[in-house]
């Protein structure tokens, strides 16, 4: 899966040799969490970064993120955010208000602050879906927020370069 999603990228380790990476998960759905965190790391570990310069804080739950996200940002310690959540559907409009919201609010953040966020946080419609995508195989969305975060670390770095 790593040598599909990197096609036609390469991520130089001069780029990200001294980045620093904030990971933001919840206490929701631990498990799924921690199996995104540990991909995540491991990605990227495998593409050069430092294990010392990826941090983890967790967030209660996805509506939280964004506050901790802003926070993070504000301190202008870290080159990018990798945010990973579970909001599984249930018969209120809850499930669309947390995930809409979440990801709204990560986004402008982005912008706001020009820091690359790597939104992972997975909206489904039950539990299997989670478990698929949180799976401790290369269908892991741990690793494909890794790979975002290094790759918009990349693209800025080119553009800034010209």
């Amino acid at each position: 899966m790593l040598k599909k999603q990197t096609i036609g990228t390469t991520i130089h380790k001069s780029v990200i040799k001294n980045a620093r990476i904030a990971i933001i998960k919840t206490d929701y759905y631990i498990e799924l969490n921690s199996n995104l965190e540990k991909a995540c790391r491991k990605t990227l570990v495998h593409y050069g970064l430092s294990a010392e310069h990826i941090t983890t804080f967790t967030a209660p739950g996805s509506w939280e993120i964004p506050l901790i996200a802003q926070t993070v940002a504000k301190t202008k310690k870290y080159d990018a955010i990798v945010a990973f959540g579970v909001i599984i559907k249930g018969d209120t409009y809850h499930f669309d208000m947390i995930a809409n919201e979440c990801t709204r609010a990560l986004m402008q953040l982005s912008l706001d602050y020009s820091i690359p966020v790597a939104i992972e946080v997975l909206a489904v419609n039950n539990l299997k879906q989670a478990q698929e995508r949180a799976s401790q195989n290369e269908q892991n969305k741990g690793i494909e927020g890794a790979l975002a975060a290094l790759k918009t670390l990349q693209t800025l770095h080119n553009i800034k370069s010209e």
